[in-house]
């Protein structure tokens, strides 16, 4: 039996990921303190991996680092959110000029099966997975925009926003997850449509609601404290 041996590079994304998860599904609250030792202990790995994980995570904005203190999950502020989503309406504008005038009708399939499976798990309540395919969502138009930059800013925003739709939902606990299933179809009647104003319409009203409640849920969990 031989196994292939495992580079450190692959060790530290693993140790990303689970922190990341940690993170986003609640298991580390904000303003958690993160030990380093207790890391190590936990995962089975040495310190390196832990520590370039941590650096990894703060630049995805999930966790904030200070000298002589160590690292605490990041305690998201109203301001915050309001960056957060208005950054996102940028980007998700701005993949939709690249792409609203070639997409195919395979990539409506795609869409329109995404909407469904989100729907089935909303039915099925398993909001682990409507979150999960929510994003898929999103991240496959980012995708069609074929534009590395784009891409990588995506990527150092969607942890930060999965992680407020957590505390959305921890505070919203019978919030109306179909809620998504409209803004879905109206963002892709939008992209069939080839209408960049409708779209730019449908992104500012979905992302502004859910920034504000977002904001609501942060607000909320600050006065708590």
């Amino acid at each position: 039996m031989s196994f292939e041996t495992i580079q450190s590079v692959n060790l530290r994304e693993l140790v990303v990921e689970q922190i990341r998860t940690a993170i986003i599904e609640g298991r580390l609250r904000p303003n958690d303190h993160i030990v380093e030792n207790v890391l190590t202990a936990q995962l089975g790995v040495s310190r390196t991996p832990v520590r370039e994980a941590l650096i990894l995570l703060e630049r995805d904005g999930l966790i904030i680092s200070y000298p002589h203190r160590g690292s605490f999950v990041r305690n998201f502020t109203v301001q915050d959110v309001e960056d957060i989503f208005t950054m996102r309406i940028t980007l998700e504008n701005f993949a939709g000029e690249r792409s609203i005038q070639s997409l195919s009708a395979d990539d409506y399939t795609i869409l329109e099966s995404s909407i469904q499976q989100q729907q089935q798990a909303i039915v099925a309540a398993n909001f682990k997975e409507v979150r999960s395919i929510d994003m898929k969502f999103h991240e496959y138009l980012i995708e069609r925009a074929e534009h590395v930059l784009l891409k990588r800013n995506w990527r150092q925003i969607v942890a930060q926003i999965a992680a407020v739709l957590y505390l959305r939902a921890e505070i919203i606990p019978n919030y109306d997850e179909y809620l998504a299933i409209r803004d879905h179809w109206s963002i892709v009647e939008a992209y069939r449509q080839r209408d960049l104003e409708a779209l730019r319409g449908v992104n500012a009203r979905v992302n502004r609601r859910v920034a504000e409640e977002c904001k609501q849920a942060v607000a909320q969990l600050s006065s708590d404290a």
